[in-house]
């Protein structure tokens, strides 16, 4: 499955270090405007919101929901646009998807949940002790802090709810899918001819840059996914419909978590027992009946 781009791989490489470049940069850029805007609408320093999320209170809960939608923002949705605009060589992929792709994502949703579902209940039983304790105990501790401000995100507030389907649902599928799909993919491709090794590089960098080690293998696994996907159907509308129905349907656990419609007991049970057989039998039908997207030697059916 080689790829047949002719650029020289160190173009890629060059390409790899101009794409991080403008995600770092950006990303201070857009931290400063989010403290500044902070300060000016609720008066509160740098100070004040490090030694909030440093001690883990999250008192101003208001100020961290807006430094996280200048994060989402300023992480990879405009450093994809600025990198895009500045390579206009550098193609992006899009067209409006028909019948039969709209049909295809809903069977590869289920798959997506259910398939997603068994690497986390693989993870709890065999665990990471293969990592490094320091990685390990890193990836720990962000996990744990990623949960915790994400759980103060939630509230019963209608609202809130709709601030958090763009926060957490929206802004991560179209900013990721950009950058990790439509740019990053292409150079790991371009890097490494060949479009496995490169689908598989893009989707280890974005799983650790999730900084969730219970969920590693599951973010692992969706985003091989959705490079396939992408690879193939040469659509990035689809992978962010794909990313965005992931990250909805967790928002909406976490939301029916708190506002008592399911209890946690109940939720796991669906999952591991409903939505992980349903998950398997999906992708074992979809591989028997070759339903995918068009492309030379492999799962194709229109």
């Amino acid at each position: 499955m080689k790829n047949i781009d002719l650029l020289p791989v160190r173009n890629y490489i060059g390409l790899f270090f101009l794409s991080i470049t403008i995600v770092l940069i950006v990303k201070i850029v857009f931290n400063m405007l989010a403290l500044g805007f902070i300060d000016a609408i609720w008066d509160l320093s740098s100070i004040q919101i490090f030694n909030d999320l440093n001690s883990k209170e999250f008192k101003f809960i208001y100020a961290h929901k807006a430094l996280a939608f200048f994060d989402q923002l300023g992480t990879f949705l405009v450093p994809s646009i600025i990198f895009l605009f500045l390579l206009k060589t550098f193609s992006l992929h899009y067209r409006k998807p028909n019948k039969s792709d709209l049909t295809k994502c809903l069977l590869y949703f289920i798959v997506l949940l259910g398939v997603a579902q068994l690497f986390l209940l693989i993870s709890t039983y065999v665990g990471y002790d293969f990592l490094p304790i320091e990685i390990k105990n890193f990836l720990k501790e962000q996990q744990d802090f990623n949960t915790r401000i994400q759980e103060g995100f939630i509230s019963k507030s209608f609202r809130s709810f709709l601030l958090n389907v763009v926060l957490l649902s929206i802004l991560p599928a179209i900013g990721e899918e950009l950058f990790f799909r439509g740019i990053l993919q292409k150079i790991c491709i371009g890097i490494f001819k060949n479009n496995i090794a490169g689908i598989g590089v893009t989707s280890l960098v974005f799983g650790m840059l999730h900084f969730q080690i219970e969920n590693l293998l599951s973010i692992i696994f969706a985003s091989i996914l959705l490079g396939l996907i992408y690879d193939y159907s040469k659509n990035i509308l689809l992978t962010i419909l794909l990313h965005f129905g992931f990250n909805f349907f967790s928002l909406l656990s976490m939301q029916g978590l708190k506002m008592e419609l399911i209890s946690e007991n109940n939720l796991e049970i669906f999952s591991n027992y409903v939505m992980i057989p349903i998950g398997m039998g999906m992708l074992t039908y979809l591989i028997i009946k070759k339903i995918f997207w068009k492309k030379d030697l492999f799962l194709s059916v229109d």
